[in-house]
């Protein structure tokens, strides 16, 4: 696993070898992202792979002999990643090809927005090894797609291709190439840098934590969180922009409304 860091872009990459996602790689991944949280010079990071794969899934050879105390310390570090990777209000993008499979997939099912090229597949094979996934996949398949789609993923096994993502809504799009995958991210970053990026933190804020609760309790906080931005700067200047016919520039950051309290 190696990182590129681009501050022109505001831009972290994250490559993961294409092979397994182990238990060092985990702890890694959790400090760098407890690094960067308060790093202003990136909002975005990208996951992606220099290999044939995205990922392989576990290494079963280092988790085989774990006895339940290391398993659940195995499964509660997992967790953290993900529940990181929600909680920041940094936008995370995922670059895959080959397999995700696994601690892979759950990964890939954290990020805010999945990129794909053709013949990619998903899948949770834990049951085949006797054991299930452990760092969230359950939980987020049967909230993002659907309880019995969770339950056929993890009961069966069973590899989905990325067309069947895409039009359950959690592939955002497929390439054909790597190249024009990869294209397409840059342009991604390059216009959602010049939008507010506190507004951008602000709607992931909303919408992670509204799936969580009921509907009126999300409401509540969507409509809190309009009133919000209506205390920023970057309201002002988006609304003067438009009035005026000039481009905007926006400068707040969540950073700041998060050190006022």
């Amino acid at each position: 696993m190696k990182y590129e860091k681009d501050t022109n872009s505001h831009r972290l990459d994250i490559i993961l070898d294409g092979t397994y996602l182990t238990k060092d790689d985990i702890i890694k991944l959790i400090t760098l992202l407890k690094s960067i949280e308060k790093d202003r010079t990136i909002n975005h990071i990208v996951f992606s792979s220099d290999g044939e794969n995205f990922c392989l899934g576990h290494d079963i050879n280092e988790i085989l002999h774990y006895d339940v105390t290391q398993s659940k310390i195995y499964s509660s570090l997992g967790q953290e990643l993900l529940k990181m990777i929600r909680r920041s209000k940094k936008i995370f993008h995922a670059a895959l090809t080959g397999k995700a499979l696994g601690p892979g997939f759950e990964l890939v099912l954290a990020t805010d927005l999945i990129f794909g090229t053709k013949g990619t597949t998903f899948g949770f094979p834990e049951t085949t090894f006797g054991i299930l996934p452990a760092f969230g996949g359950t939980s987020l398949t049967s909230r993002k797609i659907h309880e019995n789609f969770a339950k056929f993923l993890t009961i069966t096994g069973n590899e989905i291709d990325i067309d069947e993502l895409f039009c359950r809504g959690i592939v955002s799009k497929i390439f054909t190439t790597q190249k024009e995958m990869f294209s397409y991210i840059e342009e991604t970053i390059t216009n959602l840098n010049e939008k507010s990026i506190f507004t951008l933190g602000l709607a992931k804020e909303t919408i992670n934590n509204g799936i969580e609760i009921d509907l009126e309790r999300a409401l509540l906080l969507e409509q809190n969180a309009f009133a919000v931005a209506f205390s920023s700067y970057d309201k002002k200047e988006g609304m003067g922009a438009f009035v005026d016919k000039r481009k905007p520039h926006f400068k707040n950051r969540w950073e700041d409304y998060e050190e006022m309290f």
